[in-house]
């Protein structure tokens, strides 16, 4: 019983970690949205992308700190993250480059994985 909790309470931790995390970038997007969209643009990306991807991140964030739809915000986050990997970071290493994106996909199918069932919504994740 005592390992179930201790699962439980990590998963928990690690979402909502993830979900802050997610949330404060989608903010930033959202705070600078022209500076923004200028970067999407200049790397041949739609002006409406980053409204989409900002949206993303502060619901997402929203959604996987209370625990509403982890696996589908999980798979968003993971879309977004490796997109940055490929098309940003590449070519920077690891450290110093690709390392958070790398963190956060794989915080992103822990949470998703660890919440795959039928119910919508789970603040606490089965162990």
């Amino acid at each position: 019983m005592q390992l179930k909790n201790a699962t439980s309470t990590s998963l928990l931790l690690l979402r909502i970690t993830l979900g802050i995390t997610m949330a404060i970038h989608g903010i930033a997007k959202f705070s600078d949205l022209k500076g923004t969209t200028d970067f999407f643009v200049s790397l041949g990306l739609p002006a409406f992308m980053p409204v989409i991807i900002a949206l993303i991140e502060v619901g997402g964030g929203i959604f996987m700190i209370i625990g509403l739809l982890v696996p589908l915000v999980s798979l968003g986050f993971i879309a977004i993250l490796g997109s940055a990997m490929f098309m940003l970071k590449s070519g920077s290493g690891f450290v110093g480059g690709y390392e958070l994106e790398l963190l956060l996909i794989v915080m992103s199918v822990a949470c998703g994985y660890s919440h795959f069932n039928k119910k919508i919504i789970q603040f606490i994740p089965p162990a």
